[in-house]
């Protein structure tokens, strides 16, 4: 049985990440039955059920913040939700399943125990104020009929619920989830960079270039790079803040360069660098999209190397992926990165999406990110890509991509 996993950030009105959604899909005919392993007993650990149900512990793919989950029936009347901590989940149920006495009881229950729920698919006016009790938050579509719209959030105004926006993709429907008193919002707009008119592509500075361009190397010298590095005080503050940060637990405090390198490891800086690289070529402090790309680029170097046919080519799979920040902006932002980047064909061509190996990969890495499963398998069976190993290797790298933001 395979277990795929993605996460998609939910913002709050300030655009801090108030949760991550959790979407999965089970390969498996029998997905209503894989929570519970086979002998288990119901005293087991909340950690033991929560792996049974992803594969994996959900801290991982949450970086502290709340998991957003919709869980389904099955799942509701097997107390599925009851093994998460409180603190720890918001349990979404559709309007649906609520027509099923044993869910709406077992929603009940866990509304009592201080478990946050969400309900979403409120395609019936007549039946939300039925359903508003026991629930904190509704999720609707921002893409629904003006009238219509307004109508439930008024509703939800006047029962003092939480209002989910989703869907929202441009900076008027930002603009009018606020207006309408929603508390949180998810789509494709917060997956763009900020952009002005004059955050044009503008040339990274010389000593970045010039540590992108060290790090590069199959075998950069530490020595150069401190050299290199050492000249640009900005570069230094952040460094310095990030090895003295609590995730490193470093016992004294680190005030030289060379030891920053040494204890961060040639592969990690090269991550670091080049992801203060991309923020500076995007004119863009979107920390959330930042983590998108760096996670993008580690997946299809990851991915990449389940394929033989690749060759030893990882590198340039990884920097395909970190560039898929661009790809966010648009063609035209897109057409001007490519022309600054010295890259080969095969990363144009994968970015643009023109076909080949390096295309096929990239739109892996983008599917299964965004949670779209079928788009993710027609491409994966052509290479013929095992899914456990799939979905061990996005584990892996989204771990640890969180604590890249100091």
């Amino acid at each position: 049985m395979s277990i795929y996993l993605t996460r998609q950030p939910i913002f709050c009105r300030d655009e801090s990440v108030f949760a991550y959604e959790l979407l999965y899909r089970c390969n498996d005919e029998n997905a209503e039955q894989f929570y519970y392993p086979e002998n288990s007993e119901r005293g087991s650990s909340s950690a033991v059920y929560r792996n049974s149900l992803f594969g994996v512990d959900t801290l991982i793919y949450t970086g502290g913040s709340k998991a957003y989950i919709n869980f389904t029936g099955g799942l509701i009347n097997r107390q599925a939700v009851r093994e998460f901590s409180p603190e720890l989940v918001v349990c979404e149920v559709g309007e649906e399943q609520l027509d099923d006495e044993l869910v709406q009881s077992e929603i009940a229950f866990l509304k009592e125990q201080g478990y946050t729920i969400a309900l979403t698919g409120t395609e019936h006016s007549e039946k939300l104020n039925e359903y508003l009790p026991n629930c904190d938050i509704v999720r609707l579509d921002i893409k629904l009929p003006q009238k219509e719209l307004e109508e439930k959030a008024y509703v939800c105004r006047y029962s003092n619920k939480l209002i989910l926006a989703d869907n929202v993709e441009t900076a008027a429907e930002l603009d009018y989830a606020k207006k309408l008193g929603c508390a949180y919002m998810r789509g494709r707009f917060f997956a763009l960079p900020s952009q002005s008119a004059e955050n044009n592509l503008q040339p990274l500075p010389v000593n970045l270039v010039g540590t992108m361009q060290l790090m590069a190397s199959p075998e950069p010298e530490i020595s150069d790079i401190v050299s290199v590095m050492s000249r640009d005080t900005a570069m230094c503050q952040r460094i310095l803040r990030l090895i003295n940060s609590v995730y490193f637990g470093v016992s004294s405090k680190v005030s030289s360069i060379n030891q920053a390198i040494l204890i961060l490891g040639l592969d990690y800086l090269r991550e670091w660098v080049y992801l203060m690289g991309m923020q500076k070529i995007s004119q863009n402090e979107n920390m959330e999209l930042m983590k998108l790309a760096l996670l993008l680029a580690k997946f299809s170097r990851g991915l990449s190397g389940l394929i033989p046919m690749t060759g030893n080519q990882g590198e340039s799979f990884y920097l395909m992926g970190l560039l898929s920040m661009m790809v966010f902006s648009g063609e035209r932002f897109l057409a001007q990165a490519l022309e600054e980047f010295p890259l080969t064909n095969d990363i144009k061509k994968g970015l643009l999406r023109r076909g080949g190996i390096y295309s096929d990969v990239f739109e892996m890495a983008m599917s299964y990110s965004e949670g779209k499963w079928e788009e993710f398998d027609a491409i994966a069976v052509k290479y013929h890509l095992n899914p456990d190993e799939v979905s061990e290797l996005f584990t892996k790298c989204i771990t640890g991509i969180d604590n890249l933001s100091n």
